[in-house]
Parts: C-alpha cells; structure tokens; sequence
C-alpha cells in the first residue's frame, strides 16, 4: 500500500496527548484565547490605533499616523483566538518509496493527520496543500475550523489516485501557490523527502517566511542517505526514462551518499539562515514520537 487507510487517521487523534505544544509566552490581554505554538508568537492581530500612553512599547509606535497628526500614536493588538495552519504535503513519485518501516507517503500522511488533528483540538483553522504527479496537480484547501476540512485532507491522502500522463510538481512551485492563497500569519508546515531542490527554493521559502511561519517536515527513507549493495537496480524517472546503477559499486554509493548530504545539508543551511524549523522524521520512526520531539526542540530553539 501507497498511502493509508482512512481509519488509521482517524485512530491517530488519541495521539495528540503528545503534542502538547504549550507557548511559553504570557499576554496581559484580556480578550487572549487559547495560543499553543511552539514558533516565534505570531498569535497577535492589529486591533486599533490609539495615542501614546507612558509604557507603550516604543516598536509599536506607528509613525505614519504620528507624522501626520504631530502627536505620538501607538498601534494596539490583541490575541488572536484563534490562528491558520496550512499542511502541505509531497505527493510526488520521490515519495513512493520505502525499505524499511514504511513508505514515505504512508509518513507523511500520518504527520499531516497528526498536525491536523491538534490544529483541530486547539480549535484553530485547518487548511491543507497536497502537490505531485498525481490528478490535480496542486490540491490547495483554505483554512477552515471545522471537522470536514479535516475529513477532505484525510480522504485526500488515503485515496490519492496515480496519473501516468501527471507531471511533478516541484516544491518551489507549491510554495508560490501557497504564497499567494494563505493568509497572513498562518502556521504553515511543509512534509517533503526534500530530494528534489533548485537554486530557487531559499528565495521562495524566505517570501513565505515574511508572511507567515513556516516549518519543514523531512520524511526519509534510510535507503535515500545509504544505499546498500544489492547488485543492479533499475529506476524510472520523471518521464518514465530508464536508469540502472550497480549498487555493488563502492565509489557509486559513495558519490550517492555525498548527493544525498548534499541537498540535505543545503536544506539545513537554509534553514538556519531564515530561522526556520526542521524536524526530521524517517520511515522506520514512529511518527508521533519524533513528531513531538521535534517540535519541543523548535520551541526550546526559539525561548533561547
């Protein structure tokens, strides 16, 4: 099997206990609702502005009022209630694959659900991205809070249909529709292999990253990093061109590794630069576990 079974879904929501994702910040404001988040506390929306009072916080000081009226005015926020979460996930060939555990489709789908479901739970909105070489293309569902948006996401990666004339979708492509249909401030998370990158995605991530908060899920097989000596495989590409590689040679499973680092090390880069978090998750993990763990280091980075 390729992708889950819709029940396994569902089963997963006795899992959110371990994903509490608790803020550690604290909000005078009297309307504050509910805020988990483990990321730099986006949970703020513009209310008004008012005249400066002694002990406002001098960076809300918006200027272009105070020029114009000669008297200094401060802009207010308040507590969002409630916040967007986008899941966007790989759907493409890369991610049909699996030697141990599972597949890294049957992954990825099971860390959506799990980040659907306590998006839910928190009572926040859920919106979902799927992208590949499947019927669609790009499967873009705006945020909503309600349960059915949870059921179309879940329906979508159980029954995710294969396309022979689909072409990939890359993940840079993903992130400009993204871009241009979240709204801002969402919590975005992106659940890719990540094996397929061009010089364009920093750009692009860095784009969405002014906008909104963004964090990058990797699923991995252990077979993408190190590959074992298993004589000749034969692989399809993109277009269905053929390629076999002798797996029993050393320097061509060296040079395969060092590909592999490569890429990865370029996606750890870019993370770190746009202070964006990365959590990574392999077939033979269990999903929920590193989920958490992954997250709780997101949050640890971010209070220091």
């Amino acid at each position: 099997m390729l992708y889950p079974r819709l029940d396994e879904l569902v089963a997963l929501k006795s899992k959110i206990p371990h994903l509490t994702l608790s803020s550690n910040r604290t909000t005078p404001s009297p309307t504050a609702g509910d805020h988990h988040s483990p990321f730099r506390g986006q949970g703020l929306e513009f209310e008004e502005v008012r005249k400066y009072a002694p002990g406002d916080e001098i960076r809300n000081i918006d200027w272009r009022v105070t020029a114009r009226t000669g008297m200094a005015h401060t802009k207010v926020f308040r507590e969002e209630r409630e916040r967007n979460v986008i899941v966007c996930v790989d759907v493409n060939s890369t991610m049909r694959f699996g030697t141990r555990g599972t597949f890294k489709s049957i992954q990825a789908a099971r860390i959506a659900a799990l980040l659907g479901w306590w998006a839910l739970t928190n009572h926040h909105k859920i919106g979902s991205c799927l992208f590949g070489d499947v019927p669609g293309g790009i499967q873009f569902l705006a945020p909503k809070r309600s349960r059915k948006s949870l059921w179309t996401l879940f329906k979508q990666l159980s029954g995710t249909h294969l396309s022979e004339n689909a072409s990939p979708i890359l993940l840079e492509d993903m992130l400009d529709h993204v871009n241009k249909s979240a709204p801002t401030g969402t919590l975005i998370f992106i659940i890719s292999d990540f094996n397929t990158q061009n010089s364009a995605l920093e750009q692009k991530l860095a784009h969405l990253q002014k906008r909104c908060e963004v964090a990058l899920v990797t699923t991995d097989d252990p077979a993408d990093q190190s590959i074992p000596p298993v004589g000749i495989i034969s692989f399809a590409g993109d277009h269905q061109e053929k390629l076999s590689v002798n797996t029993d040679s050393r320097s061509g499973r060296e040079a395969y590794t060092a590909q592999w680092l490569k890429t990865r090390q370029s996606l750890q880069q870019i993370s770190i630069k746009l202070k964006i978090g990365l959590i990574q998750i392999t077939t033979d993990a269990t999903a929920h576990i590193d989920l958490f763990q992954g997250l709780k280091r997101i949050r640890q980075g971010r209070k220091h």
